[in-house]
């Protein structure tokens, strides 16, 4: 599976490149956002944050959990459904830069208002599960793309066009349940940091 893996990558690592490049903008793009908001927004980002750490969970509750795993499925499931289209490639270059942005702005205004507590809220709640979030998201997001692009070129038709929306719909299902495995494991490293730095 790894060797797989591995030669998928290599064979198509100009879209895996392009979909890294438009996620880092859109991480850069979220930072720079949070020096673009005014004082009154500001001050409501921080009001909203307060509020949800002092709501966040004591324990792992089932509906928090399933709520980050429905979270989690919404988005690859849309993907998935942009990949069924000839047009959809854009839209999945937006998401994967909305998710960028995202995680880029919610980084630099969490350590902006909470400084080294937030650093170590960020580290333990946010990037532990990014470390296999990240790669998931662009790897459903690639192989949708190239799905995408075999439908644009007209290159499979009949048997050959059903064995491919197969293996792109195998492929979907297992990247999906380990986003959702990493939508889970969210859910405990963010009660884990919000515990342990006691904010």
């Amino acid at each position: 599976m790894r060797r797989l893996l591995k030669e998928h990558i290599l064979q198509y690592w100009v879209i895996y490149l392009t979909l890294t490049g438009v996620y880092l903008a859109g991480i850069v793009f979220g930072a720079i956002g949070v020096g673009a908001l005014s004082g009154t927004e500001s001050t409501q980002l921080i009001q909203f944050l307060d509020k949800l750490l002092t709501s966040q969970p004591t324990t792992l509750d089932s509906s928090f959990l399933m709520q980050l795993a429905r979270e989690q499925f919404i988005i690859m499931a849309g993907i998935w459904l942009l990949g069924l289209t000839v047009i959809g490639t854009p839209l999945i270059y937006l998401i994967i830069f909305i998710r960028g942005f995202v995680f880029g702005f919610t980084i630099s205004f969490i350590i902006g208002v909470k400084g080294l507590w937030g650093l170590g809220l960020i580290l333990i709640s946010v990037l532990l599960p990014a470390v296999a979030g990240i790669p998931l998201l662009l790897l459903g997001a690639g192989i949708a793309t190239i799905f995408s692009f075999l439908l644009l070129r007209g290159k499979t038709a009949g048997e050959s066009l059903r064995r491919e929306f197969f293996y792109y719909s195998l492929a979907t299902i297992l990247i999906s349940l380990g986003s959702i495995a990493v939508g889970l494991s969210q859910g405990y490293f963010s009660l884990l940091g919000v515990k342990f730095l006691n904010l």
